[in-house]
Order: structure tokens, then C-alpha cells, then sequence
């Protein structure tokens, strides 16, 4: 029986289309960065260096491949928050992981999304177009929140450095207490760096270069930093968070940062034809299907199909055994909205900030009511599949949903576990932070009945970077997937 995640990350190579039919191959943006080859070897027509707006799409391509879809989305973080559950190859799914099963991902990461958004920076920094360079330094930051959310402790300040002067390809292992604080401080200095000039066109895959998105876009990642940092160190989450609102954060659907698909091929999403190719492989969890059901939620049926057999909701429980009582046909499949060709892949929804904003507020580090950011986040998150806004009010008006400040950060917590379905690396870090809703292991889990909280470091790095990966475990007391990260705490 094949390994999951290999089944993904080949699925997620497959698909990587859209943003290289509009770049040059990676190949000849680096060769321009040595000296090595002779002239003999140099095709005068063809440019060595190019800027950045060739390097941005495959950029974001790469982030979207890596941290959504069929990276660690689907092939592992929405089947441990329990949004998705397998039907068959479902190892993952209880827990039984292979000793290089991080192996894969992290080399992509590495080597596409980091090193292509490197390269945006450093060549929107060469040419001197600041709202290039900051364009980079955003989406960097998220890919790193990304991968420390993952993983505890990765190399970061001496990361990607092998090219500079006193670069190492052993980078260090930064402690993600530092990790956290950087990535403020850029998107800090990201804001500040942005303003009138050039910037990018199409070949912005978020924003068409509209630098006020970007602006809002990073004052909101800025503000799920300052969230997760609300046990740890609350301080530094209060001031964080009201300096992110105050320098204006998404207010809209039409703010948050996705990336668009197309009707028809090449550049369609993933799951559109990755679902096609393997039918079979995933259906929506039990525990998020009857949660639905139990809140009379109208997102049911764009989250989840009726199961064939009987057209009832019918969610599977997440790790059964290899052998199983349920049929193809008699559980729900991913919903049908989910799997159009041009459903948008979400790096950062508006719902998510409007209930960030709701447990600011509820914590007293915000002005505004924190009831009012709550519906306002639901009825984002609900607006996004074009649910009517009559069903949303009812939605609000029942007991069960109504804002009850004694039980709010439950309640917050709980629709944002629903809001971010099919983004699943952001719903794991947000489960373990806050420990809404309360979810149980899976059914044949082989790990004493514990959910994983992080993934395993990659084996490889055992034999390229050893020194500093041990270092990084005893600095952290340990980083199996049962040890906590930093910023979750009890």
C-alpha cells in the first residue's frame, strides 16, 4: 500500500502549471547568479537574470502547492483537525507515519517556494523597486509561518544563504519564539517599504499589484501572528494585534488573498482534476458533518455531498482500519463547490480576520464588539459560497450560534475551525492554540490515542545539517509529533 503523502506530493507536481507556463524555467534564473560558466557556454538570446515580475508566479504558485491543496492541506493537516477523513490508504489518517514522511515536503518547500521568493526580494531590492521587494517579503513571511507552524524550529535568519558571502548550507535551526518576532518585524518594515511607484501587473496572482491589498493583506498575517501568540506571550499579542488593526486589516471579501483558478485547462484548481484522477480517496469527516448537521449550518451543503446511497449527510469517522464497514457510495464526498475548476485556493480569508478580530475584542485588546466581529465573521465565511443573506441571519438568530460572552471564545473558536475547512495547515495551528472544538483521536489511531501536534523533522537533515537539527530538538526538550511547539501551551 502506497504512503499518502507521496500520493500528493506527485498529484501537487502534476498540477504545478499555471504560474511556470509563465515564468522561465528556475534553471536559468540562477544561472545568471554565478560565474562559473564560460562564455562559450552563454546563448546570447537567451537571459540569464531576469526581475522578479518573471519569479512572482511560480512564487505563489509554489506557496499555494506547498501549504494548500494537495501539500500539507489534504494529505495531512485537514485529515488531523478532522475536516477530511480517508476512505482507503489511510494511514495518515491514524497517525502511522513513515520515518522520512516529511522528507518531501520540506525539500519543496526549500527548494520552490522559499527559493522563488528569495528571489523576488533580492531582485526587486536589485532594481530598486521597493514594492517588489516587500511584495516578497509578505509572502515569504507567510510561507515561514507556514513551515514554523508545521515544524517548531527551521532554519531561518541564515536560511537560503549558501550564495552570499558569509552564507552557510548549514543553516541554524532559529528558535520559533525568534522565528515569530522576525516575521513581525518584517511585515512591519514590508508596510513601511510600500508606496507609490512601480509594482507588478498581471503577473500578481493575488492582487494585480494593487499595493493597498497587499498592505491590508500584511497587517492581517501580522494579526494571525499576534492571535497565536495569546498564551504564550499575551503581551506582546495585545500590542501586535491592535497595531495591526489600527494600520487597517481586510474588511471585505474582496481584500482576501487567494489565488484564482480558471474555468478550463491548464489552470484549473487542483482538486477539480485531482479529484477526478482518485474519487475515491476522501470524504468529509464525520466530526465536521455532524458538528453542520447539529448547528442547522447552510454550509453543509457546499462543504459536503449527500452520500450516494441514500442522499443523507453522512460524514466518515477519520482513521478506520484498512478493512471497514462503509461503502464508496454511502458516505459524503467533498462537496461539489469545492471541486469546481475555478474555486480559489485561500492563503487568508476575511472571515479568519473578522474572528481574529472577535477574540481581540473579546479579550480587550481591540475596541469594537466582539459579538459584531463574530457575526461579521460568519457571515464572511458564509458569503464566500453565495449562501443567501436571509439563511445567514437565521444562522445568527439560533441559540446554539447567537454570541454568548460567557462561552465566547468557545464559540469564536469553533466557527473558525469551520471557516477554515480546506485550510487546513491554518486550522491545525489554530486547534492546537486554542483547543476548539474538542476533538477526539482517530478510531485506529497508532499513536496511544493522541493527536500529532507537529510533524516529524525530515530525515535528511540528519545526514546534511545534523549538528543543528540536534541542537534545535534539545533547545525545544524534544520534537516528536506528541511534543507541543512553543507558542502551544496548556
Amino acid at each position: 500500500m502506497s504512503r499518502p503523502i507521496q500520493e500528493e506530493t506527485t498529484m501537487r507536481r502534476h498540477h504545478r502549471r499555471r504560474a511556470l507556463a509563465l515564468v522561465m524555467p528556475l534553471a536559468l534564473l540562477v544561472a545568471g547568479c554565478g560565474d562559473s560558466l564560460t562564455e562559450v557556454n552563454e546563448n546570447p538570446n537567451a537571459p540569464t537574470d531576469v526581475g522578479a515580475s518573471f519569479i512572482l508566479p511560480a512564487a505563489i504558485e509554489s506557496a499555494a502547492d506547498e501549504a494548500l491543496n494537495y501539500g500539507m492541506d489534504l494529505g495531512v493537516t485537514s485529515l488531523w483537525v478532522q475536516h477530511i477523513a480517508r476512505l482507503q490508504y489511510g494511514t495518515t489518517d491514524r497517525y502511522n507515519l513513515d520515518v522520512d514522511f516529511s522528507d518531501g515536503s520540506w525539500e519543496d518547500f526549500w527548494l520552490e517556494a522559499q527559493a522563488e521568493t528569495r528571489e523576488v526580494i533580492r531582485r526587486g531590492a536589485a532594481a530598486g523597486l521597493p514594492n517588489q521587494e516587500a511584495v516578497g517579503m509578505i509572502l515569504r513571511s507567510w510561507i515561514f509561518q507556514n513551515m514554523t507552524d508545521l515544524w517548531g524550529d527551521i532554519p531561518y535568519s541564515e536560511a537560503l544563504s549558501a550564495e552570499a558571502e558569509d552564507g552557510t548550507t548549514s543553516p541554524a535551526y532559529d528558535a520559533q519564539e525568534s522565528i515569530y518576532a522576525g516575521l513581525i518585524a518584517d511585515l512591519k518594515a514590508a508596510n513601511g517599504m510600500m508606496g507609490p511607484g512601480d509594482s507588478f501587473g498581471p503577473e500578481d496572482l493575488l492582487y494585480e499589484g494593487d499595493m493597498e491589498a497587499w498592505r491590508r493583506f500584511s497587517n492581517s498575517l501580522r494579526l494571525r501572528l499576534a492571535m497565536r501568540l495569546s498564551e504564550v506571550d499575551p503581551g506582546t499579542a495585545a500590542a501586535e494585534a491592535a497595531s495591526a488593526v489600527a494600520a487597517g486589516v481586510f474588511t471585505s471579501l474582496a481584500d482576501q488573498a487567494q489565488l484564482e483558478y480558471a474555468e478550463s485547462a491548464p489552470n484549473q484548481h487542483p482538486y477539480h482534476t485531482g479529484f477526478i484522477e482518485r474519487p475515491g480517496d476522501y470524504r468529509v469527516s464525520a466530526t465536521l458533518v455532524d458538528t453542520l448537521s447539529t448547528l442547522n449550518d447552510p454550509r453543509l451543503g457546499y462543504i459536503a455531498d449527500p452520500a450516494e446511497s441514500d442522499g443523507a449527510y453522512r460524514g466518515l469517522p477519520n482513521g478506520l482500519p484498512d478493512q471497514h464497514e462503509y461503502a464508496f457510495n454511502s458516505v459524503s464526498k467533498v462537496g461539489a463547490w469545492h471541486l469546481r475548476a475555478s474555486t480559489p485556493s485561500v492563503f487568508l480569508s476575511t472571515a479568519e480576520v473578522m474572528l481574529n478580530q472577535a477574540e481581540a475584542a473579546q479579550r480587550g485588546w481591540i475596541g469594537g464588539s466582539a459579538a459584531d466581529f463574530y457575526a461579521a465573521g460568519i457571515t464572511a465565511a458564509m458569503q464566500a459560497y453565495g449562501i443567501p443573506r436571509d439563511e445567514i441571519d437565521a444562522y445568527l438568530a439560533q441559540p446554539s450560534v447567537a454570541y454568548d460572552p460567557a462561552r465566547g471564545l468557545e464559540q469564536i473558536g469553533l466557527q473558525k475551525w469551520i471557516a477554515l475547512y480546506d485550510q487546513g495547515v491554518e486550522a491545525f495551528a489554530e486547534w492546537r492554540r486554542t483547543g476548539f472544538p474538542d476533538l477526539q483521536p482517530s478510531v485506529a489511531n497508532v499513536n496511544a490515542d493522541r493527536i500529532p501536534l507537529r510533524l516529524p523533522y525530515p530525515v535528511s537533515e540528519q545526514a546534511v545539517n545534523n549538528e543543528h537539527l540536534q541542537e534545535a530538538v534539545s533547545r525545544q526538550s524534544g520534537a516528536g509529533i506528541n511534543d507541543a511547539l512553543w507558542w502551544d501551551v496548556p
